[in-house]
């Protein structure tokens, strides 16, 4: 049997439409304070995103798309990536509600420290993350995305063998940025190709100037 294939397009849009002509690729990691810099210039109140809906030129031809890059020498990033599909599953993807989930998640990251989770299991992890996505989507999402973090399925026989759908996109996640050949956190790409003046020191302004020159 071959190996499994996405069955939808990897990323979640944060803004912009399918037919965008400028699609802006953003190779993030929710445990790092570097891309939580970049994800606050582009989403904080008049930053980049806000200037973009409000500019008619740019509006209907900029996309932009965020990739998970879990980084594992901070143990607690795989986890709150896998955690962060299994809110994307519990939405059935919806990017509005899996934007919600990555803002919150940036603006709490501090929580998620190698000082403060130094002693916290893998199940305790999956529960902080959970709990982000009660505050920002409700109960009955963080009731779906403990359910898709279960182990209940583990046995004797199977021991093993992931958590199921969440597994399958974390790896396809990770075979996606091994492919770009990405590693560095934040990573920028505007139309396929790599832009690797764009960094986390950026203001609003400069990410304005650039997007108007393309």
């Amino acid at each position: 049997m071959p190996p499994p294939v996405p069955s939808r397009p990897l990323g979640v849009r944060l803004l912009g439409n399918p037919s965008a002509t400028v699609v802006i690729e953003l190779f993030l990691d929710l445990c790092c304070p570097f891309s939580r810099k970049m994800f606050a210039t582009l989403d904080a109140e008049g930053g980049v995103f806000e200037q973009i809906r409000a500019d008619s030129s740019l509006s209907d031809k900029i996309e932009f798309i965020f990739h998970n890059l879990p980084q594992p020498w901070h143990a607690q990033s795989p986890i709150m990536h896998e955690s962060m599909f299994a809110v994307s599953l519990a939405v059935d993807h919806d990017p509005e509600l899996v934007s919600a989930y990555i803002r919150a998640a940036f603006a709490t990251f501090p929580s998620f420290y190698d000082k403060c989770v130094i002693n916290k299991s893998r199940v305790d992890i999956h529960e902080m993350c959970a709990d982000i996505s009660a505050e920002e989507l409700g109960e009955a999402v963080r009731a779906k995305v403990l359910s898709l973090l279960s182990f209940a399925h583990l046995s004797e026989e199977e021991p093993h063998v992931g958590l199921g759908e969440v597994t399958k996109l974390l790896k396809f996640a990770v075979k996606y940025h091994r492919i770009r050949g990405v590693h560095v956190t934040p990573t920028v790409f505007i139309n396929g190709i790599e832009a690797p003046d764009i960094s986390s020191g950026w203001t609003a302004d400069q990410w304005m100037e650039k997007l108007r020159s393309v």
